[in-house]
């Protein structure tokens, strides 16, 4: 007998579920169910699995886009947040993304004027260095070494 794959336990789904909880713990139900403009019933529903858990579906709906458009509504989210998101890559494809990143908000910001588009090379540019930073400090500088 086959068995249903949407029953068996799913690590995300359970994952997503228990990061709900702490946004809901970390302010009360009420308060939580207030700021989204739902009831309570609602918050409990979701959290006892009945409803459908609004992380669950942010992260499905992630990936099952494609992975710039979801890059893209991290990194929104990030922003709405006071931070940025940032992509893990391997360290040579890090470097060479950084450097690239650079030379686009130089050449944006070059004519002494900064428009909205400038802003989003120049914190494109900050995310690829300390993307790369992130690497070289948990990799070391092992992998740019010559070759022999």
């Amino acid at each position: 007998m086959m068995t249903d794959p949407s029953s068996e336990p799913d690590a995300a789904g359970d994952a997503c579920l228990c990061m709900f909880a702490r946004m809901v713990e970390s302010v009360g139900v009420k308060r939580f169910a207030d700021s989204l403009g739902i009831s309570t019933r609602q918050v409990n529903r979701i959290l006892a699995g009945t409803q459908p858990n609004p992380v669950e579906r942010l992260l499905r709906s992630l990936q099952a886009c494609d992975p710039d458009a979801g890059d893209s509504v991290l990194d929104f989210i990030g922003q709405e947040m006071g931070g940025y998101f940032i992509r893990e890559e391997p360290i040579q494809q890090a470097s060479v993304n950084a450097v690239r990143e650079c030379a686009e908000a130089i050449a944006a910001i070059s004519d002494g004027h900064i428009s909205r588009v400038d802003e989003q090379e120049i914190r494109e540019a900050i995310s690829a260095l300390i993307a790369l930073s992130r690497i070289v400090r948990e990799e070391g500088c092992r992998d740019f070494a010559p070759p022999a």
